[in-house]
């Protein structure tokens, strides 16, 4: 068995040197509803390869009226694309209970943008932008 163990380090060893693992093709960031409770205006700065896809998870009560800007604001759709948007209930699917609201890019060419969103209530006489999230992405 020692023999074996030791063969199989050897073989291994010849081999030469592992590359590195590829970059994942998604990269997600996510805030919880409990964070944007405690903190009105959330930013990241993002690193991104040409290709990859990014989603970007906020966490959402529409059982308040408020909602998140469905189309979020990208300084450059040169530098990068959003490709979806979708409203995900609750996980116990409680009526009053939070969910979250899913943004999907897709990183197009080398260069830096900035996506913004806001959650608010969309209705004329209703709180905008009581929430923001940005960020700052970097695409190589």
């Amino acid at each position: 068995m020692a023999v074996l163990v030791v063969a199989m380090f050897s073989i291994m060893g010849c081999a030469g040197k592992a590359s590195p693992p590829p970059a994942p093709q998604v990269q997600t960031v996510e805030v919880s509803y409990t964070d944007l409770l405690n903190q009105k205006r959330v930013h990241r700065d993002i690193d991104l390869a040409a290709g990859q896809t990014l989603r970007v998870i906020l966490g959402a009560n529409a059982s308040t009226g408020y909602r998140w800007a469905e189309d979020a604001q990208i300084s450059d759709t040169a530098v990068l694309v959003q490709t979806g948007h979708v409203a995900v209930a609750p996980p116990n699917g409680m009526p009053g209970g939070s969910g979250t609201e899913m943004w999907t890019f897709s990183a197009v060419h080398p260069g830096s943008t900035t996506i913004t969103t806001t959650y608010g209530q969309p209705w004329p006489g209703g709180e905008k932008d009581a929430w923001t999230f940005t960020a700052a992405v970097t695409v190589r």
